[in-house]
């Protein structure tokens, strides 16, 4: 497999668009802009947004018209790669393209657990969502209530992980989430088991761990901070696939008597020792997830360059940017200080690696 990646055109393709990609001084300058407007011109120095933005007029725009340009634009730049590949590398963008639409029905079933209406346009994205999964848009969004979304989605695979949830009477997007989050990556560990092979294999494989054992404890550290779940119910949600976690820890921090007890559980783990590398200062889980899989997918992509590590490395960081750039922009609409944005969204003073 790796030869064959060699030899494609992929690699100089995929390369060519990482290089578009936002720097740290690049978003220092996003960061220092003191209008949308200002922003939205610095933004416009990357091929990415002066196209995503183009025939578009900048001084009426909101963040949900942000999100939705934003989010079209890197559906409509992930249909260009999935045309530019075949075999192995086409399969792994298949589940991309399933990571992306369970995003929207995520999306959503968040709307609608908050009893609010659709935060996204969904229409412009049809072509793009589900093309050979069945999904029908209109009657998703059309939807009033979970019910009516779940039995939208019976033609689908999705119906069965939802309904189950559905059906133990959840209320949260948490668990639904989750249950979302099993399923998918039940499929990508099987193809990371069968579909490639050597490094590669394992590089897939250490991503997907960790994606799954941070999910498993962002899960239980909300249950001991926001609900009141049995330690039953935890365990029949969780994903059951491990990386660096074993059950005996898994099963310590389930069963912590409190958010402390929890916190200690989860210093005296892997990833609690990998923080100390990452920061400086003990960071917030969440904050932690996304450092440990940037740490991940830039050591994959320096050790194996010639794999779908690289195309993993840029799709990863294109979400990762888009996401900061939105959160930059809002932050900029609240007049908020440059530092305070530098601090609040790079982490610049508390991290100890970007690499």
């Amino acid at each position: 497999m790796g030869n064959l990646f060699q030899c494609s055109s992929l690699t100089t393709k995929v390369r060519s668009m990482s290089s578009d990609l936002i720097d740290i001084d690049g978003f220092k300058s996003l960061c220092e802009c003191e209008s949308i407007s200002d922003a939205i011109n610095e933004l416009m120095h990357y091929k990415y947004y002066s196209d995503a933005f183009k025939n578009t007029d900048i001084s009426t725009l909101h963040r949900e018209d942000i999100e939705q340009i934003l989010l079209l634009s890197s559906l409509e730049e992930f249909s260009r790669l999935y045309k530019f590949n075949s075999g192995t590398p086409r399969k792994y963008l298949n589940l991309v393209s399933m990571y992306n639409t369970m995003y929207v029905l995520k999306r959503m079933l968040r709307d609608i657990l908050s009893h609010r209406p659709t935060s996204l346009d969904l229409k412009p994205y049809t072509g793009h969502l589900g093309a050979n999964m069945h999904l029908n848009i209109d009657d998703l969004l059309s939807a009033k209530d979970v019910s009516q979304f779940i039995e939208s989605l019976k033609n689908t695979e999705y119906y069965n992980c939802l309904n189950e949830v559905f059906s133990k009477g959840a209320n949260n997007i948490f668990e639904y989430a989750l249950a979302l989050d099993s399923y998918y990556f039940d499929i990508c560990f099987r193809f990371a088991n069968k579909e490639l092979k050597g490094e590669e294999s394992k590089e897939i494989l250490s991503i997907l761990g960790t994606r799954c054992d941070f999910l498993n404890m962002q899960w239980i550290y909300r249950t001991k901070k926001y609900y009141k779940v049995k330690d039953t119910e935890v365990y029949s949600t969780l994903i059951p696939h491990y990386y660096k976690l074993d059950i005996d820890e898994i099963k310590q921090m389930v069963e912590a008597d409190s958010l402390e007890e929890f916190e200690a559980l989860f210093d005296a783990t892997y990833y609690g020792k990998l923080s100390s590398k990452l920061f400086k200062t003990k960071p917030g889980i969440e904050e932690l997830y996304v450092a440990a899989l940037e740490y991940l997918y830039n050591k994959n992509k320096k050790k194996n360059p010639y794999s779908l590590a690289t195309l993993s490395y840029y799709l990863f960081f294109r979400e990762l940017e888009i996401s900061r750039v939105i959160e930059i922009i809002e932050s900029i609409r609240y007049s908020l200080p440059a530092d305070d944005i530098i601090t609040k969204i790079l982490k610049l003073k508390t991290r100890r690696s970007f690499a």
